[in-house]
């Protein structure tokens, strides 16, 4: 097996899926995962998520949960200058790099509050760690910050003063309540801090969040709204997981032993508890608009070879995680990494979805009569351009009859 030099070597255990020499739009992933005694993504009860569809309940994992573990594994095999983070703790990080940069802890904390403040991006000075919602930026955001603050250093001392009395009354009354729709006065850095800011100090604090070509934010998009420029559209859809087969709900007992309690003292048992569990054949859809993501990284103002490149090494990135890649919740107890018994990533002028083929909900063992209808659907419906199938039988069967232009392959 040959890894493509932009992965990084940990990439080697999974197989990369490469669909960019084939033409088109859109590109479509379908894959079939059965997984066993396991809690993927659960409600708030500890119940596994469900559905209701064709009369039936199923078993559902959010487009939220396969997203997370997707976008991470992204991450973790794009190079350094491509990476996103999604983050509250921007200040607290880009604190830590002036203190990298010889700023004394004391300094850098306030330092750190005012250049994210410089950017526009809310915050709360009880609170001074963290901005007020989650914010989507390159990973190299809070050493850019820092280094917008050092150029600036002495420029910034009387605002930087004044943050630092506003974080120590805003600790002494405490974070403002979440839900309030208008913070008290004293709760808000006010206006006037970043008003005598130059403004090309808050340009450069603005510009720390561009994305540039970091990869996972080009594929996904963000909703940053506070900073101009600060939305991104999502290259990708990514519908919600459904199995294509009945939920059955398990409630598993389980018990823990006191390792010390030899005597008796208090009973062997040191704990009871339970968790819910499910089993089924799971049914995965989701696109990449090749035309979206190229307009995100050409943003960046980058060449349109690099943009091209780029594009291509995301595709194969998003192509490879969205297949592979599951939650990975309760695993350590439950081992719910599974590979997919069918998975086809294909180019195509729409972005179609084979969810209509499992209305009917199909009776245990499923996963090879769900191929046959994924493979028959895709054939009369789907209008595939090219693309690969990767095809794990659970029998040691063949592989369904699937569209002429796709090239079938072993996981």
């Amino acid at each position: 097996m040959t890894i493509p030099v932009d992965l990084a070597p940990s990439a080697a255990s999974y197989r990369t899926i490469d669909t960019t020499a084939a033409e088109g739009d859109i590109v479509v992933v379908h894959s079939l995962t059965t997984v066993a005694g396991v809690c993927l993504n659960r409600d708030m009860d500890g119940l596994p998520k469900t559905l209701l569809y064709g009369g039936t309940e199923r078993l559902r994992v959010s487009s939220q949960a396969l997203i997370r573990p997707a976008r991470t594994w992204i991450r973790a095999h794009s190079r350094t200058d491509e990476q996103g983070a999604s983050s509250r703790l921007l200040p607290h990080q880009t604190a830590l790099c002036l203190q990298e940069r010889g700023i004394d802890p004391a300094d850098a904390v306030p330092a750190a509050l005012l250049a994210v403040i410089a950017a526009g991006i809310s915050v709360d000075p009880a609170e001074p760690d963290k901005t007020r919602a989650m914010t989507y930026v390159p990973a190299s955001a809070p050493a850019r910050l820092a280094e917008v603050m050092l150029a600036h250093w002495d420029d910034t001392d009387v605002p930087r003063k004044e943050t630092e009395a506003r974080i120590t009354t805003g600790l002494r009354n405490g974070p403002r309540a979440r839900g309030r729709k208008k913070p008290a006065p004293e709760d808000t850095p006010a206006t006037d801090l970043t008003d005598s800011l130059s403004p090309v100090l808050v340009a450069a604090a603005r510009e720390a969040f561009s994305p540039g070509l970091a990869l996972d934010i080009s594929l996904f998009g963000r909703f940053l709204a506070e900073i101009p420029g600060g939305k991104i559209r999502s290259a990708v859809n990514v519908a919600h997981a459904l199995s294509v087969d009945p939920h059955v709900l398990l409630t598993d007992e389980f018990t823990a032993v006191d390792d010390w309690n030899t005597g008796g003292l208090i009973g062997s048992v040191g704990m009871l508890g339970a968790q819910h569990l499910s089993s089924g054949t799971l049914y995965r859809w989701a696109c990449l608009n090749r035309r979206q993501l190229r307009e995100n990284l050409a943003a960046s103002g980058a060449g349109h070879g690099e943009v091209e490149e780029a594009a291509q090494r995301a595709e194969r990135l998003f192509t490879t995680a969205i297949t592979y890649t599951l939650p990975n919740a309760r695993s350590s107890r439950t081992g719910s990494a599974a590979l997919p018994t069918l998975a086809i990533a294909a180019t195509s002028d729409i972005a179609l979805t084979a969810a209509a083929a499992y209305e009917t909900p199909i009776d245990p063992p499923a996963g090879e009569e769900a191929a046959e209808r994924l493979a028959s659907y895709l054939t009369s419906a789907a209008r595939l351009n090219g693309g690969t199938a990767r095809w794990l039988s659970p029998t040691g069967s063949d592989a369904p009859s699937l569209p002429g232009v796709l090239t079938v392959e072993g996981h």
